[in-house]
């Protein structure tokens, strides 16, 4: 008999965790959950102009940085693609912030940082990084759906990340063996014309291992 082991849906928030402010992210190192989610909503006419740029414009890029020099960095980047204006300098700034916030929980001083225009079905299928930890945060489209599952087959239900809310995983570098719980996914999206950008921070514990 193959047993597929699943953790209902209204129990995942005992395990995945939900804040409302960016300073009890710290949960996610301090307490015993498998991930944390900053709830949080995006400037209203900030998202707007998210949804309806042309995709061809945001650029796409992964590359490992200084936490200290992120914003140079990032401003760089985006100064060969869209004139600055309010919305994209709240963009720059945004993935700044969440730079910051994310290298110091995860105590580091090199972070990889890459930026996806998404329109496929690119890692569709529900899976565990292979990282200590990783931060997600959709600004366009659908967020990330995780779902827990005890065996590592594909959660039947799942949820989805709100859009704008950066979600904190755990991975299989994490020491705690119960972090392989948690299962997450790209939602897939091929065919409907729906296109997601999405943001993802990984730690870098070992500079020369990753050159």
């Amino acid at each position: 008999m193959n047993m597929n082991y699943q953790i209902p849906v209204k129990k995942l928030s005992n395990l995945v965790h939900t804040v409302s402010d960016a300073s009890f992210l710290s949960d996610f190192i301090n307490q015993s959950y498998y991930g944390v989610i900053w709830d949080r909503h995006i400037p209203v006419k900030i998202q707007d102009w998210l949804n309806k740029i042309d995709p061809k414009l945001i650029p796409s890029f992964r590359h490992i940085f200084h936490k200290n020099e992120v914003i140079k960095s990032i401003n760089k980047i985006f100064e060969n693609s869209l004139s600055k204006d309010t919305q994209i300098n709240w963009l720059i700034q945004d993935i700044t912030r969440l730079s910051k916030v994310f290298s110091n929980l995860m105590n580091v001083d090199y972070i990889r940082l890459r930026m996806e225009v998404v329109s496929t079905n690119s890692c569709r299928k529900f899976h565990i990084d292979a990282v200590k930890g990783r931060l997600i945060c959709t600004y366009r489209g659908q967020g990330t759906q995780y779902g827990m599952s005890m065996d590592g087959n594909d959660p039947e239900k799942f949820k989805t990340t709100p859009t704008g809310s950066p979600i904190l995983l755990r991975g299989t570098l994490w020491t705690d063996d119960n972090s392989r719980l948690i299962l997450h996914r790209s939602p897939p999206i091929e065919g409907t014309g729906e296109t997601r950008f999405v943001f993802v921070i990984d730690p870098i514990f070992d500079l020369e291992n990753e050159i």
